[in-house]
């Protein structure tokens, strides 16, 4: 992104656009900004010379939003591999504005075992970026918010709240980032444990820096 570029997107855009467009777009390195990145950009600084406002701020949202899915895409890397005699899907990333079902980018992926007769399912997921890890942070920064079903466990040096009814294990990451485990029904406490321990925190914490 050019001088220029960043002057007017700080400087002359509309001040409920300008910062939040900024934040974003500063965030990424600009080697790391796909064409189709900076084609917005440049699309609205030229909207913004003739004063056509309106498609200025579309051309900034969708920049944004191609930011955000590059970032989940990143977030995606973080999951990890299945455990032995496991398969994986596919990951899933997903990437939301501020605005929408409290914004957020979050990456999950599934993982499954069959045995005669019967089959196993953990889903691990990661989300960043979102308003709601305030609320979040507070479960583990005062137990008195944590609730009946939920129990603080230390697992390999880690904080984690673990929840007997959903059969899952969460923590919080530098404060910014929500990692989940969930299993279903068939799957044990241990096993849910095992594919804690095999999430590489050390690389979420370096993410969220």
């Amino acid at each position: 992104m050019s001088l220029k570029q960043t002057r007017i997107l700080n400087i002359h855009l509309p001040s409920m656009v300008a910062p939040a467009a900024l934040a974003l777009l500063i965030s990424c390195s600009p080697a790391a900004l796909a064409d189709d990145v900076t084609d917005q950009i440049d699309e609205a600084v030229k909207a913004y010379e003739k004063e056509d406002y309106n498609t200025a701020v579309t051309a900034l949202d969708s920049a944004s939003t191609l930011i955000r899915q590059k970032k989940g895409e990143l977030v995606s890397k973080l999951l990890p591999e299945p455990l032995g005699g496991w398969e994986a899907g596919d990951t899933k990333s997903s990437a939301a504005a501020a605005g929408m079902f409290g914004g957020g980018i979050s990456a999950e992926r599934r993982y499954t075992r069959k045995s005669e007769g019967s089959s196993e399912t953990v889903t691990i997921s990661i989300t960043t970026d979102s308003p709601l890890m305030q609320s979040m942070g507070m479960m583990f920064s005062n137990p008195m918010f944590m609730g009946q079903d939920n129990k603080l466990i230390v697992i390999n040096g880690e904080k984690a709240i673990a929840n007997e009814r959903d059969n899952s294990l969460t923590s919080m990451v530098a404060n910014k980032v929500l990692v989940k485990v969930d299993g279903d029904k068939n799957v044990t406490t241990e096993t849910l444990k095992e594919y804690y321990k095999s999430i590489d925190f050390k690389a979420i914490k370096d993410y969220a820096q």
